[in-house]
């Protein structure tokens, strides 16, 4: 099973302060297991919605995220220790519980690990991600050895996660939205106009000082 280094939009649902760049710009909300949910602005400035663990013996880290208005699902190993090249193509392997591993060619450079997964990819990521005991994560083609990930807490993470981005996608739609047009009239008749006389035996209507919009 494969992902590229660039994918598309979420459609599941999915810390530790040093566990990722811009982590000072981000709000951790939710921590169950050995999982955080959190969100804030990313370096672009757009919201952000992730999940992350962190070991606390090495903090090394793992962290899951998905930017709003983007189209990717990023997935981040990081350990302090690291200095990757920028650029160096890395070949990382996950695997969730007894489940197939994920074979992905991912992206270093510094201390950090990147690669993505496309809408399909991540659905069947988080089944995967909700049903396991235990993650495994590892890099055959260097010698850092297997890290392993507990999953306790997953479908609760997993549920704060997905919360997080329908409300983000919900505030950036009402922002995106155009604004009704205004006038800089009322509905009432213009001054000169004459008037409709009321048809027979019709009710006079109540007459008022304004027209029938609010400033």
């Amino acid at each position: 099973m494969r992902a590229g280094v660039s994918g598309a939009v979420i459609a599941a649902w999915l810390c530790g302060a040093m566990a990722w760049p811009a982590m000072a710009d981000m709000t951790v909300y939710y921590h169950v297991g050995s999982w955080d949910a959190f969100s804030g602005p990313g370096d672009d400035g757009k919201p952000v919605c992730g999940v992350g663990a962190t070991n606390p013996t090495d903090h090394r880290s793992l962290s899951i995220r998905f930017s709003v208005g983007g189209d990717t699902t990023l997935f981040q190993a990081k350990k302090p220790t690291w200095n990757i090249p920028q650029g160096t193509q890395v070949t990382a392997v996950m695997q969730l519980g007894l489940d197939a591993p994920w074979t992905l060619q991912a992206v270093g450079n510094g201390q950090i690990v990147e690669w993505s997964l496309d809408r399909d990819a991540i659905e069947l990521f988080d089944t995967q991600f909700r049903r396991g005991s235990s993650m495994t994560l590892s890099f055959p083609q260097g010698n850092e050895p297997p890290w392993t990930i507990g999953l306790n807490g997953s479908t609760a993470i997993s549920n704060a996660f997905g919360r997080c981005v329908t409300d983000m996608m919900r505030r950036a739609q009402q922002a995106a939205a155009p604004a009704a047009p205004t006038q800089p009239f009322g509905q009432a008749a213009a001054p000169g106009a004459a008037a409709v006389p009321a048809a027979p035996g019709a009710p006079s209507q109540p007459t008022q000082p304004f027209g029938g919009t609010k400033p």
